[in-house]
């Protein structure tokens, strides 16, 4: 028989609530642009006019580092997490690019110990936050996976996440790899449902893990990938999956009555199970419905003219392809190269890069073009 973990509920939640704070701590400082410093990717603001420029967000991310590092330490953990994450709120608020999916799992949990006051004389108590935790890990799987049943993930998602396979494979080999995408999504699907189903948790744990080290190693930074954090997420992942499902994780004195009297179980229900259904009608965004990396994300195609190419600096010419008598700017390309990550894939962000590009024009203000992927309707007429 497989025991798995055998570490007491209290002290599983230790370590994950560490495991996420370090996380955190390294994922903001591998995406170090994104938060904080001069950058030429626009801002996009949650609300008009709300902005937080230099050397303002230079101060409150460094603030936020501080409190993340002081809540490894010090005992005022929950006061200190509830601070950070007001002040990385904020900080979301003046840009949305920075609601990264890494950002919005690692938060949410954190804000479970911001509730959780860390005693261990309440089975009841500590064993409805841990349960709450592992339905948000869990459904980061279960939605991953649906978003990922589309012709788009496999030709090309899937392909570029597996593309460094081509230097050691024939080009046979790389295909079949690649045919072997389609699986995928089943894969994650069963270990969304598995990691609650405890006679098939061993398995689904067992195959988060190897998924995890696989990414790991093909989202290598050296590989080409840019989204530095994105890669890294897969450590912190991997270990809070052993930590919140390997071994005994039920208490013998548990009511699952008090559960159903936790306000939070319900915040998290409807954020974390109910909300990303309705992503696919776009009443969600894609990265709070685990929908990245899945081909379908919500994109446009930006089309600029021969002058508004020339007013362009060479960095972000670079960016351009000529398509015709125009060019055709990889957005994405320009995000994931200058802030290392990518940018967060929703209408306000297309017509902030839009208007910074509108901006540039001199000739003909009416020349750039802003339309969605797949014919359909323009999001900002030109």
């Amino acid at each position: 028989m497989i025991e798995g973990l055998q570490l007491t509920i209290p002290h599983r939640m230790s370590l994950v609530r560490i495991t996420l704070t370090l996380g955190l701590i390294i994922s903001v400082a591998l995406s170090f642009n994104l938060w904080a410093g001069q950058r030429d990717f626009p801002h996009t603001p949650l609300f008009t006019n709300f902005g937080i420029g230099a050397p303002l967000d230079i101060l409150i991310i460094t603030l936020v580092l501080i409190l993340w590092v002081a809540s490894l330490v010090m005992r005022w953990q929950r006061l200190l997490l509830f601070f950070s994450l007001a002040l990385t709120a904020l900080l979301v608020f003046s840009d949305i690019n920075r609601l990264q999916p890494w950002l919005y799992v690692y938060g949410a949990m954190l804000l479970v110990f911001v509730f959780y006051n860390g005693r261990v004389d309440d089975s009841n108590r500590f064993t409805s936050y841990f349960i709450i935790l592992q339905i948000i890990v869990a459904s980061v799987y279960f939605f991953c996976g649906i978003s990922q049943f589309n012709s788009h993930f496999v030709d090309s998602q899937f392909t570029e996440i597996i593309g460094p396979l081509k230097s050691i494979a024939s080009e046979r080999q790389f295909n079949f790899f690649v045919k072997l995408g389609v699986c995928v999504p089943y894969v994650l699907l069963f270990i969304g449902i598995g990691l609650i189903i405890s006679p098939i948790r061993y398995l689904a744990i067992t195959l988060a893990v190897v998924l995890h080290v696989f990414l790991f190693v093909l989202m290598f930074p050296l590989s080409g990938n840019h989204n530095y954090a994105l890669w890294f997420s897969n450590l912190p992942f991997g270990i809070m999956v052993v930590l919140l499902f390997s071994g005994k994780t039920k208490q013998r004195y548990f009511s699952p009555s008090y559960l159903f009297q936790t306000p939070l179980f319900y915040a998290t229900v409807v954020l974390f199970v109910i909300m990303p259904f309705f992503n696919s009608a776009g009443y969600w965004p894609d990265y709070l419905s685990a929908n990245f990396k899945s081909g379908k994300n919500k994109s446009v195609e930006i089309r600029v003219s021969e002058s508004t190419y020339q007013q362009l600096p060479f960095y972000q010419r670079s960016f351009c392809v000529p398509t015709g008598k125009a060019y055709s700017f990889d957005y994405n390309g320009w995000c994931s190269n200058e802030l290392k990550v990518e940018c967060f894939p929703e209408k306000p962000v297309f017509n902030s890069i839009y208007a910074y590009l509108e901006r540039l024009e001199t000739a003909n203000v009416k020349e750039t073009e802003l339309a969605q992927l797949g014919g359909q309707n323009i999001l900002r007429k030109p």
